[in-house]
Order: C-alpha cells, then structure tokens, then sequence
C-alpha cells in the first residue's frame, strides 16, 4: 500500500509536467501566458472594496486601503519555460512621520511664548522572496502549484524632542525615544492555488500555502531622561525578545491576486 501510494504521487506530479497548450480567443489571441513573458500583480482586495464602496449608502469617501493584512506587495513571474516560472515577491516600505505639538516656554514672562515638542515615528516594512511556479490545466481556468522563500524584516522607532530643555525648572522625568524591537520573519512554503484570465494576459489568481514560519523579535529599547541635580541624565531600559514557530496553512486574510503579463 505504501510502494502504490508512492507510484500516485509520482503519477500525480508526472501528470501535472505534462504541457498545456496556450489558450487563444475568439480573435486567435493567446490570452496565458507564453515563454520569455513576464507578470506585475498585488493583491487585488483593497481595489475589490473600493469598487464595492462605490455602490453602498455609505457617505464616507471610498478608499484602497492596504493593511496589515492586506499589504502593498508586488508579485511577478518569468515564464522561463511552457507552464513554468519563476516568482518573487518584493515589498520595500519605508516612511517616517513626525507631529509638532506647541507648549508654553518654561521661565518665559510672556504667556503667549511657545515652543515645539516633535514626535517622530520611521517604520520599515521589507518582504522579498523567491520560488518556482507551474501551471497546470486548459482554458481560461488554470491550476498552478510550487514553492517559494519568504524573508520578512520590520522595524519601529518613535524619538521625542523637547522644546524646553530640562533644568531646575523642569525635572519631569520624560520619555526620549521607544524602540519595540525589530521582527524577522522566515517562512518557507509550497503553494496550491487557481488562476482565472479574463483578459487578454490578464488574471486574478488566489492560493493557498504550508509550511514552516518562523518568527523573532529582538530586544527593545525605552530611553528616558530625568533631571539628577545638576544636569540632564539618560537612562536605557530594555524589554525581553521573543519568538514563534508555526507549521501551518496561510492565506487567512483571503488574498486574491490581480496579474498582468506583457
């Protein structure tokens, strides 16, 4: 029983090698993809929602958002060979934000005299990865399956600046700068999914993974400064890091790709 599950598999896969002959339309278009193309996609939800925000009684302005969940990642394949490709995965997000808030000046006569407190927040948001891709099936509809390597990173920092500097006159202890600790991420997965082409090199495709994640966070960083007597003093505190280890299916955010080949 075992030798005859083993010769499925074999056949399963042999099977799936096998090549598929490109699908043409009406016109004699093929509309899949062919060898030496190449395919920009991302996640088609967001635009999904808009578009259905446009038809609800809601009085709120539409948006595209992409979330946690839903992120800005681009995906792209090279057909290198009939029904197969390879694949990547690139997201490279990096933004800083800062916020002014106006305080009275310590010591200052004059009541209407302020100076600016200045938040500042720099995030980093990076995935790359890349893998092997293969189709399978005819028409419009197309199965596809393989496997690939994800590397995530993400950082965190806010920093505060003070308008008034710390004296006598201020000793209230006050934060300079939180760091929550970096992520890294590591996640190795095959992957099973279905692809339909409406349009001419044009499909929205949604898949299905398994396989190991692994994710750490390293130690984070909480500056302070207090007033100590006679001067300005800093101090560090550091909190734990941490780390998961998952085997499991993904894809629970309900991601559905839009692609285009050229």
């Amino acid at each position: 029983m075992y030798k005859a599950a083993l010769l499925s598999v074999f056949l399963f896969f042999t099977t799936l090698s096998h090549a598929q002959e490109p699908f043409k339309n009406r016109d004699g278009l093929v509309i899949t993809p062919e060898k030496g193309e190449m395919s920009i996609g991302f996640d088609a939800v967001p635009f999904l929602k808009f578009m259905g925000s446009l038809f609800n009684d809601d009085n709120s302005a539409p948006l595209a958002d992409f979330t946690a969940r839903h992120p800005l990642t681009f995906t792209s394949v090279y057909v290198y060979k009939e029904n197969t490709a390879i694949r990547s995965k690139v997201r490279l997000g990096l933004g800083v934000e800062k916020t002014d808030t106006l305080v009275p000046r310590i010591g200052s006569t004059n009541p209407n005299e302020t100076v600016s407190n200045e938040t500042k927040v720099a995030t980093s948001n990076i995935t790359l990865g890349a893998g092997l891709q293969k189709w399978r099936g005819k028409g419009r509809v197309r199965g596809f399956y393989g496997g690939e390597l994800l590397i995530k990173i993400s950082t965190e920092k806010t920093t505060y600046s003070y308008g008034n500097a710390m004296s006598s006159e201020n000793q209230a202890t006050r934060t300079k700068s939180v760091k929550p600790g970096n992520n890294f991420g590591f996640n190795l997965r095959g992957f099973v999914g279905v692809e339909y082409f409406f349009a001419a090199k044009a499909s929205l495709s949604a898949e299905f993974g398994w396989g190991p994640l692994l994710n750490t966070k390293s130690r984070g960083e909480v500056e302070t400064e207090s007033w100590n007597g006679s001067s300005a003093e800093a101090t560090v505190t550091e909190s734990g890091k941490s780390s998961s280890f998952q085997f499991d299916n993904d894809n629970a955010g309900g991601s559905l790709n839009l692609n285009f080949y050229f």
